[in-house]
Order: C-alpha cells, then sequence, then structure tokens
C-alpha cells in the first residue's frame, strides 16, 4: 500500500475513533460541549507561545462574545467564520487554532463568534447571531479588502443561510463564501445520508437527526433559512465547495452545487478523495488536505471586493469567475486566478 494512503487508512480510523467517544449519540448536549473543550481547546496563550506573531483580541457584538484572529502581518481580506457542531457545540475556544490556520493561509483576519447553541437556543439564536456578527464586520472593515463568510459543517449551512437573509434584507453580502462540508438539508433527504453510512467514520442518521429536532425546535425543518438547500439562491456570490466522498453529507454538497449552478451562481466544488467530513481541519497533514488548502487559498486571492448589495429576492450579476465543473475523487485543484501576492515561508498553517 502506497505510504499515502496508508496515512490516509490510519487517520481516519483515529479521526473517526475519537469522534465517536467525543460524540457518542448517548450523551447528552452538554457532555459532548465537556467533551470537546477537553480534548479541542485551545488557550490564546498558548497559540501566543507557539506563534509569537499571531494576534489575538476579544470582542463583543452587542453582548455577543466573539474573537478576531491574525496570523498574518498584514491582512488583505476579512472572513467571518461559523464554526460546525450540529447547532449544538463547538465554541471560540475549541476553533481557535483553525481559524488561525485559516488566517495564515488566507492572509485574513478571522472574526469567530460563539453564538447561541441548541437546544437552550434554538433556531433563530444562532442566526441571529451570525447576522449581527456580519453586520458588525461590514460595517467596521470597509478598508479591508473583499469580505468572505465560511463555515464548516453546521457553520456551513449557517453562513448559507446568513447570506439568503442578508440578500433578502437588500444588505450588503460576502464577496465570496467557502463552506465546508456544509450542512445544508435538516430533513435529511440526501442520498448520501444512507449510501455512504458504512464509509462515514462518526456521522450516522440518527445522530444528526436528534441535533436538527434540537434546533429546529418545532420549525417545519424544510424551511430555507433551516435547510438553505430549499432557498431560493439567486443573486448570491461565488461560493467554494468542499466535502469528502465518504461523508453522509456529500450530497449536501452537491445538490447545493447543482442548484446554485442554475440560478448562475458561480461555484467551485473540490470533492476530496477517500475524505472525511470536514477533512482540511481536522486532519491537515494529509495531502488531500494541503490540495484543499491550496484550493482555499486560490479562491480568495481570486475573488475582487464587489461591495455587493442585493435588493430582496433579485437576481444580480456576479462579476469575475465563471460556473465549474465539480471535481470528483481523485481530487484535483480547482481552477481559479492565482495571486502573486507573497507570504510569509513559516506560520500555523
Amino acid at each position: 500500500m502506497p505510504r499515502e494512503q496508508l496515512r490516509i487508512r490510519l487517520s481516519n480510523a483515529a479521526y473517526g475513533w475519537i469522534m465517536r467517544v467525543l460524540f457518542n449519540p448517548r450523551l447528552s448536549p452538554r457532555a459532548m460541549r465537556r467533551n470537546l473543550e477537553a480534548f479541542a481547546a485551545t488557550p490564546r496563550s498558548r497559540l501566543q507561545r507557539l506563534h509569537p506573531a499571531a494576534r489575538f483580541r476579544r470582542l463583543s457584538i452587542d453582548g455577543l462574545p466573539a474573537e478576531s484572529i491574525v496570523a498574518t502581518p498584514h491582512p488583505q481580506r476579512a472572513l467571518l467564520y461559523l464554526h460546525g457542531g450540529g447547532y449544538v457545540f463547538g465554541s471560540v475556544a475549541t476553533y481557535r487554532r483553525r481559524a488561525l490556520r485559516l488566517s495564515y493561509r488566507c492572509r485574513a483576519e478571522v472574526i469567530l463568534p460563539d453564538y447561541r447553541l441548541a437546544p437552550e437556543h434554538p433556531f433563530p439564536a444562532a442566526l441571529d447571531d451570525a447576522q449581527a456578527a456580519w453586520q458588525w464586520l461590514s460595517s467596521t472593515t470597509s478598508a479591508r479588502g473583499p469580505l468572505f463568510v465560511a463555515g464548516d459543517s453546521a457553520g456551513g449551512g449557517l453562513a448559507l443561510s446568513l447570506m439568503v437573509r442578508l440578500r433578502d434584507a437588500g444588505a450588503r453580502l460576502p464577496d465570496g463564501a467557502v463552506l465546508l462540508s456544509p450542512w445544508t438539508d435538516l430533513t435529511l433527504t440526501g442520498d448520501s445520508i444512507d449510501a455512504n453510512a458504512g464509509r462515514d467514520c462518526w456521522l450516522r442518521r440518527a445522530q444528526i437527526a436528534a441535533w436538527a429536532a434540537m434546533y429546529a425546535a418545532g420549525h417545519a425543518r424544510h424551511e430555507p433559512l433551516l435547510s438553505p438547500l430549499n432557498a431560493d439562491l439567486r443573486g448570491l456570490p461565488p461560493m467554494l465547495l468542499l466535502a469528502g466522498d465518504r461523508e453522509i453529507l456529500l450530497d449536501d454538497t452537491l445538490r447545493l452545487a447543482e442548484r446554485a449552478r442554475a440560478v448562475g451562481v458561480p461555484v467551485d466544488v473540490l470533492i476530496g478523495a477517500g475524505m472525511q467530513h470536514d477533512w482540511p481541519l481536522t486532519l491537515p497533514w494529509l495531502e488531500e488536505s494541503r490540495r484543499a488548502w491550496r484550493t482555499v487559498e486560490r479562491f480568495v486571492d481570486s475573488t475582487e471586493p464587489a461591495r455587493r448589495t442585493a435588493p430582496p429576492q433579485s437576481v444580480v450579476a456576479v462579476p469575475g469567475r465563471v460556473p465549474s465543473a465539480t471535481i470528483r475523487a481523485p481530487s484535483r485543484e480547482v481552477s481559479s486566478r492565482n495571486s502573486s501576492v507573497s507570504r510569509p515561508v513559516t506560520g500555523p498553517g
């Protein structure tokens, strides 16, 4: 077996075992949160020792706790990152290291909000918090170049819902979006949920169904702001979508790409060969993850600020990108305009 294939197999096995322990379906949301904090929370002081040039700043956005994370001396863009966790767990502390890598890779200031979690705070609390964070970012960082929104898993779906709400309100939209393994359909109708049930290392239908019920809390799960796959996607900004070919949420990405392209939204898709849910974040040492990060870098480098706003339910011309074909396993780079801007040689990436 080739060395990289062995690394993939061993990494996926270890990842799956850890995730099954941390997020055993029999555990309560609070127990899952405690497990995740114990496993993944990284204090600012520790990251500061490892990366002395990194900058961390606590924020309070109308009472919403958040953090500004900068890993590059001269950030060229700003990015709102919405963490994953099934709308039930996840925090600034558990995503701080990942946000630092994202800042370094994208040469961006990353704003990471601690949005409210279900079941204590069901829909639309997380979406309201995401909108508050975006409004703060878009009103205070006008001179920093392009503005992006990004997220993984539930955070990827939340980012999509946020863009739909902003579009409907005629508010400023992001210049681009990066969605990693986005959960876009809380009704769980994707074929891959069952087709990949034996290949996904830790997510199962019953597990995500329980999280969906906690977040929806009586709302119809097909509502567009809960399942943004069902939303009118016209006028949304260019999107980069990433998913692993072994995860049960694969079809949430593929169907989103198909529906967005059908209404003229520029979409690039990268499907990781042999990869699991959130693989660029959870398994960054794999070559497939390095390819994914290079793809993210090229996407943000190729996106120019558009000062984009959209009147409710209208179609907006999106300049500068052409819809591309879905890239399937084995994955390859998504073609995009490359930037000649230099970047540090070493860092947290």
